[in-house]
């Protein structure tokens, strides 16, 4: 996909996307001023509800940049500024106030107090941008969802309407209602409801007719329903007689957080993969305790609820007055029986507890507790900001409450939408939290997990839409477009406003403990610089409706703070930071210096050393030649001392009988040798007198008697070679 820059989207307001939002919007007369959504996302493609022609405004965020840089070269509109007007088969009689787009992009649901309906978007959204300048109308199928009950039943009033995230359709959509009930419908076959889920205490008919003023305004109860949110998903293991797989593929549970008007949290778990009659009965489990106690149940005013991806689970819950709560679910600590004094539960013991498990999972049992980690007061005023928001604001005509916002971006940070702008919430125990979890058993420790509890969290006020002494201008639309990560913000005015998330403010890097007993590292240089240049607040930007006129004092007080910002986050921070620079760079002067001197040093060190080297090899050489003829004296002396020893050795023994063997051969040969002698006497006396008897004639040739001489001659060099060796031997055996 590819990437957007937040720079080129400042182009919006000048695109006729929103100059025809904006034609519209001064067309609406009379309305409440209410923070409303009216703004969603499908990948690069961005939606807003049009109010007076009920239809979809679709504009490819990919053209935003180019159609600007061909209308700055050429001088003449470009035909890349074009945007998609959707047509709706049966466009909603209800006031929309809340768009939102499934996962996969096929659907997108309206809702309002009064009722919901959905839109099939075409599956060729692409090619269905105009080819032209200006927008192409497309038409899209639209229906709603339970009109019987929802837009038919006046008693019944539209809390909060999202899609179920575990839809394997995409198409199943929770709405919470006035009754205190979640119902979940498939909005393909939205006549009725899939499961309807009871939740808080029942109200009475009277309560309900009662709490319905006017078509449009509304006044909550102290019990009512206002908002929920979903948690991390974990398998189905109950043992039921229904299989916990379809169609091999195992059965996952989304634990559902309900908040009340009077701060009262309740939950259960569910799951829109199997509905068949034999599941288990859903149980509906709350109000959940909340530690520490507080007289005021931590606010009568609830007005959102926002449960951040992490296990265990954080919840984030915000009141009308400006204040949000921060806690996170944890097993109820054991309570000795009879133990009747004040309790303090430790919420370091208990992330300890939970983390040492082998698996961790978001099922929620009933002894389950809201540890409340802290609690944020949100600026009411750019000029005041020890100032909070105010209850009559909200009572006078103005139903606005805080919504609150998840950064798909970032799981650690949301957004909290109101009356005087946007604040952008980082929590860095959603991360720590989620390192922890991922580390083994034996690798957390108490010290560790109280180090969690005490990470800060960074509040900024991002967008300021309105001062205290103008009118209310709440934001109508806020989506995050994730890449890179962008805010884009639809003000009451119909204005565009684009923030790049990568220049809010992060949590300072801290250090951590070190003991005793552990090494201390020197902390980097670069690290202190970043620490010493991070923000602790920041100036937001004004954004007023179009004629708005602010007193002097307001305008000055307004220009004195931006300067005392500017002066006490960037100024003084950059002097600081030019000084520890300043003073590194005359340290690592005088460090090289140092440097120098000691390399001369070691050169002169170096030349010594190479003179002691060469004296030393030629000891080495003449210790070399002596050892080699003390070597050799010495294998003399062992030679002789063998050989002189009384004692014979095994060598010596095997030498011996050796001789013994060719001692024997040799008289054999011996007594050979005189036989064949006294047998060549007695041959010659024999042949002398055969000679004698026959002169005439030999018995033997000449030849013949020459190969006898010489084969006779043969026998006896053997014959004396080996008595030579026979007496060498001997001489050697000194025998």
């Amino acid at each position: 996909m590819a990437t957007l820059s937040h720079k080129y989207l400042a182009g919006l307001n000048n695109s006729q996307f929103s100059k025809l939002i904006k034609e519209q919007k001064s067309k609406q007369t009379g309305q409440i001023k209410k923070v409303r959504s009216l703004l969603t996302t499908i990948e690069h493609y961005l939606f807003a509800w049009d109010k007076v022609d009920c239809c979809l405004l679709v504009k490819n965020l990919l053209d935003a940049d180019s159609w600007a840089e061909d209308t700055k070269d050429s001088g003449t509109k470009s035909s890349k500024d074009r945007f998609l007007k959707v047509t709706l088969t049966d466009a909603p009689v209800f006031q929309v106030e809340n768009i939102q787009a499934n996962l996969d992009g096929s659907l997108i649901v309206l809702s309002g107090p009064q009722g919901v309906a959905y839109v099939e978007l075409p599956s060729n959204l692409p090619s269905l941008e105009a080819k032209q300048q200006g927008p192409s109308v497309k038409s899209a199928r639209s229906s709603y969802i339970d009109q019987k009950f929802l837009l038919c039943n006046s008693r019944i009033r539209i809390q909060e309407v999202k899609f179920h995230p575990g839809s394997p359709t995409n198409s199943h959509v929770v709405v919470l209602t006035s009754d205190n009930c979640i119902r979940i419908y498939d909005a393909f076959n939205s006549s009725r409801p899939e499961k309807t889920i009871p939740v808080g205490p029942k109200m009475s008919q009277h309560s309900l007719h009662s709490s319905i003023t006017s078509s449009t305004t509304f006044s909550s109860c102290l019990d009512e329903a206002v908002s929920f949110d979903f948690g991390t998903p974990f398998e189905d293991t109950r043992v039921t007689v229904v299989p916990q797989k379809r169609d091999g593929v195992p059965i996952f549970l989304f634990p559902v957080y309900i908040l009340l008007t009077n701060g009262d949290v309740y939950t259960f778990s569910c799951s829109v993969q199997s509905n068949s009659s034999r599941a288990p009965k859903i149980s509906v489990i709350g109000p959940l305790l909340m530690q520490p106690a507080a007289l005021d149940n931590y606010g009568g005013d609830a007005c959102s609820l926002l449960c951040l991806p992490v296990s265990p689970p954080v919840l984030v819950i915000a009141n009308r007055t400006g204040n949000i709560h921060h806690a996170i679910l944890l097993p109820r600590a054991t309570i000795e029986d009879g133990d009747d004094s004040d309790h303090s539960p430790n919420i370091a013991d208990d992330l300890e507890s939970l983390l040492s498990k082998a698996s961790l999972t978001a099922d929620v049992k009933a002894d389950s507790v809201l540890h409340v980690t802290e609690t944020l007061e949100l600026d009411g005023d750019i000029l005041d900001c020890s100032e909070s928001f105010s209850t009559e604001d909200y009572l006078d005509g103005n139903e606005s409450a805080l919504q609150l916002r998840r950064d798909p971006a970032c799981s650690s940070r949301y957004f909290v939408v109101h009356d005087y702008g946007v604040h952008g919430v980082v929590v860095p125990l959603v991360d720590t939290l989620s390192e922890l979890a991922s580390k083994p058993d034996s690798d957390v420790d108490q010290d560790e997990t109280q180090r969690v509890m005490l990470a800060e969290t960074v509040v900024e006020f991002i967008l300021c839409s309105r001062m205290k002494s103008s009118a209310a201008a709440p934001p109508q639309g806020v989506v995050v477009y994730p890449l890179p990560p962008t805010l884009i913000v639809m003000l009451d005015s119909a204005d565009f406003q684009v923030i790049s998330l990568s220049r809010l403010l992060k949590p300072a890097v801290k250090a951590a403990p070190t003991t005793n007993t552990a090494k201390v590292e020197k902390e980097p240089f670069d690290a202190i610089i970043r620490r010493q240049l991070q923000r602790t607040h920041s100036q937001p930007k004004l954004s007023l409706p179009p004629g708005t006129e602010l007193p002097l004092a307001e305008v000055v007080k307004l220009f004195s703070r931006s300067v005392q910002t500017l002066r006490e986050e960037y100024i003084m921070k950059q002097d600081a930071v030019r000084e520890a620079l300043e003073k590194k760079s005359r340290l690592l002067e005088l460090h090289l210096l140092q440097q120098f001197d000691e390399l001369s040093l070691i050169q002169q060190s170096k030349g010594e050393l190479t003179t002691i080297a060469h004296q030393l090899a030629e000891k080495y050489e003449d210790s070399l030649e002596t050892q080699k003829s003390l070597t050799q004296r010495v294998e003399k002396v062992l030679y002789e001392i063998q050989r002189r020893s009384p004692f014979m050795t095994d060598a010596e023994k095997k030498m011996g009988q050796e001789l013994r063997s060719l001692e024997t051969k040799l008289q054999a040969l011996t007594q050979s040798m005189e036989s064949l002698k006294r047998r060549e006497q007695l041959y010659g006396a024999k042949v002398s007198q055969q000679q004698d008897r026959n002169t005439t004639s030999g018995h033997l040739s000449e030849e013949q008697k020459t190969s006898v001489n010489e084969a006779l001659s043969l026998q006896s060099e053997d014959i004396r070679g080996l008595l030579r060796s026979l007496q060498q031997v001997k001489k050697k055996l000194a025998v």
